[in-house]
């Protein structure tokens, strides 16, 4: 476990200073491959079947067997896409490939914990999966505490209740009936007992979307994790655009909702970060928010091998990793675009990674300088 934090730590560094220098990465280290994009829930805040209209499939394993041997040394590998990962039948099958391939990556991936049942927790722990990482946004309510907030629309009926309509706060968000709770403590007691064992063990980390008027909902969040021993707390900045039926914090209150949770977090001793929350080396790193640090030693691979530069912009092929090398994809002339001089136009109006929020009509940025050399 300590040589894994120091190689991460060393990784990361590796990665800041390239990206305060502006030098691209020889290739891909951190690859996300969509294994499937069906799931068990309809959630209001994805985008899956509104704005990115992917297809309900799974990425079959000679698909995956394809893309994997075109890859170069990753440092990790997410097994998800905009689907629930659990729900592919072989998802198993492609960790242990994955790791068989390449022993020293990462590989991990993302769930709403609905299906993290003590058979598929057996799966999870029988095997060298690095990281998972849970979305919740809000956790079920006691009857009658008087600190929970009022139903909304009382007396109405949910239209579906897989879109979050128990929830309080995050109506938009994941929906969390006590059965998911209950999924969360059995996977989280039975991982500590096996790294107290001295076994490998992975790390869990709960990814929460930031939404209006959510700061108890968060501390209470922040609460479970340290109750429960979740590894870190990620909060993540909801995604609005083309979305006028959805509404996001005003910058001003995120702000105040990461401090009010990074002091929470503090309280409780669980780690807690955000992609959104720039101190001085991310600021570096982003050169003052004028390039996205997603775009640096990343690809996102689609169930049929498509490479695309982002999981918002799966809809970008430049490439196919089942027909093409991976150096003639990443060092493509459309692919090198994304990384500059300037901000692609279409990452306009994107601020996923950025310290501020995007202007609805952006002005023009300042250029980002061009890369001056690659390293591995």
């Amino acid at each position: 476990m300590a040589k894994r934090r120091l190689l991460k730590l060393y990784r990361d560094g590796t990665k800041l200073a390239r990206l305060a220098l502006g030098v691209r990465a020889r290739v891909p280290r951190e690859v996300q491959l969509e294994v499937t994009n069906r799931c068990n829930l309809d959630c209001d805040m994805c985008p899956r079947l509104t704005l990115l209209k992917v297809p309900e499939q799974d990425m079959s394993l000679e698909t995956f067997e394809a893309v994997l041997g075109r890859l170069d040394a990753p440092h990790s590998i997410t097994l998800t896409g905009w689907g629930e990962p659990l729900m592919h039948p072989h998802l198993f099958d492609m960790i242990d490939r994955a790791h068989a391939r390449f022993p020293g990556c990462d590989v991990g991936f993302t769930t709403n914990g609905h299906l993290l049942t003590d058979r598929m927790i057996d799966k999870v722990l029988e095997r060298r999966v690095s990281r998972i990482n849970v979305s919740l946004e809000e956790l079920p309510w006691a009857e009658g505490d008087p600190q929970a907030p009022p139903p909304r629309d009382a007396g109405a009926t949910p239209t579906n209740p897989m879109k979050g309509h128990e929830n309080r706060v995050a109506r938009d968000g994941h929906p969390t009936p006590p059965k998911v709770v209950a999924h969360l403590r059995r996977l989280l007691e039975r991982r500590h007992a096996q790294a107290a064992r001295g076994a490998p063990a992975p790390e869990v980390r709960l990814q929460v979307v930031l939404f209006p008027g959510s700061g108890d909902t968060i501390e209470r969040l922040v609460d479970f994790a340290a109750d429960l021993g979740f590894q870190a707390v990620n909060l993540v900045r909801l995604d609005v655009r083309g979305r006028p039926d959805l509404r996001r914090p005003t910058w001003e209150e995120e702000r105040g909702l990461i401090e009010r949770a990074r002091q929470r977090a503090a309280l409780r001793g669980v780690p807690l970060g955000s992609v959104n929350d720039h101190g001085v080396l991310l600021k570096l790193a982003s050169r003052a928010d004028s390039f996205c640090m997603r775009l640096d030693s990343y690809i996102y691979v689609d169930v049929h091998g498509n490479v695309a530069p982002c999981c918002l912009l799966r809809g970008h092929k430049l490439g196919n990793l089942v027909e093409q090398p991976l150096e003639a994809v990443w060092g493509s002339e459309a692919f090198k675009r994304f990384y500059g001089p300037g901000v692609h136009p279409a990452c306009q109006g994107c601020d996923a990674f950025l310290h501020r929020y995007a202007e609805p009509d952006p002005a023009p940025r300042a250029v980002a300088p061009a890369p001056v050399a690659v390293r591995a």
